[in-house]
């Protein structure tokens, strides 16, 4: 199934708004499989075609009823509660598309690191939308949900599905495919790539990549476990930029390589990631670092 990022219609408020519930909802991470960048965009972006998977590494978003919209975060003290927020953006935009007023509290529990290209801000905005969807009732549907996270920000309508998809276009296009099963080893160094600086000091690349030639390369021989096939089509262009963060996270890859694994940069980093395609690796070479590092499934 294709999503199209069409101009937004405004769609009429249902006459059936159910009071507001207490509710839970996951928001997962995603590690980029590929990355291909086409070339630059008249209006200044890039046009990319990318892979991406959730994993099981989440944040949690808990709502529950209040006389107005609230958001408290625990696990991360750099994060704005204004209107900065992309879950106060979300909030606000629900309001503006479905003309309900959300009245809830919502705490944020944060565990995916922050500027490490695992998309957690744009996980953080699809949960609200899906949870304040749920509490009031489903006004939208799912590919109404995608329209309006599109506002939002390039991976915001991935994560209203997520699993496995291509995106496409600026990222926010997508094609959605089965949700594959695969172990990966993820590693953030302690450090953000802020994702403009990234992208300003990328030299200029021009990709002749389709979406079948990432369906063929990634796609097909990772639904179907080739997991060794796919460690030798991940590519990340990202990974050229010149930015300084990117030099060190290309450090940080040669120890993870050191451990018997192929690394590769997740979005515009700083994490890195390695699938696991046997038992013959060893993370002695990571124990030694001040590192945060995990064993994950994908989701």
């Amino acid at each position: 199934m294709e999503e199209e990022n069409n101009p937004f219609q405004a769609i009429p408020l249902k006459e059936s708004i159910i009071a507001p519930m207490r509710l839970i909802v996951p928001s997962p991470a995603k590690v980029n499989l590929a990355l291909w960048i086409k070339g630059k965009r008249p209006d200044g972006y890039h046009e990319l075609i990318t892979v991406m998977h959730t994993i099981n590494l989440c944040d949690t978003l808990f709502f529950q009823p209040s006389d107005r919209f609230e958001l408290s975060i625990e696990g991360s003290e750099s994060l704005p509660l204004n209107r900065s927020n992309l879950i106060v953006k979300a909030a606000q935009l629900f309001k503006e598309v479905t003309g309900i007023k959300p009245e809830v509290k919502v705490k944020l529990e944060k565990v995916i690191p922050i500027g490490a290209g695992l998309g957690g801000g744009s996980s953080n905005a699809a949960a609200t939308l899906k949870g304040l969807n749920v509490i009031y009732g489903n006004p939208l549907s799912e590919s109404e949900l995608v329209q309006v996270a599109s506002q939002l920000g390039s991976d915001v309508p991935f994560f209203i599905r997520g699993g496995l998809a291509v995106a496409y276009g600026r990222g926010e296009k997508l094609k959605h495919y089965s949700p594959a099963s695969f172990k990966l080893l993820l590693v953030y160094p302690g450090f953000p790539c802020p994702t403009k600086e990234v992208y300003e000091n990328l030299p200029p690349i021009e990709r002749d990549i389709t979406i079948e030639e990432a369906e063929r390369r990634i796609i097909s021989p990772l639904v179907a476990g080739r997991l060794r096939e796919v460690e030798e089509a991940m590519e990340n262009d990202l990974e050229k930029s010149k930015a300084e963060c990117v030099s060190k996270v290309n450090e940080v890859k040669e120890v993870v390589r050191a451990c018997g694994l192929k690394p590769m940069m997740s979005g515009s980093g700083s994490s890195v990631f390695a699938l696991i395609t046997d038992q013959n690796y060893d993370l002695t070479p990571l124990k030694s670092r001040q590192w945060w590092y995990k064993l994950l499934n994908a989701i």
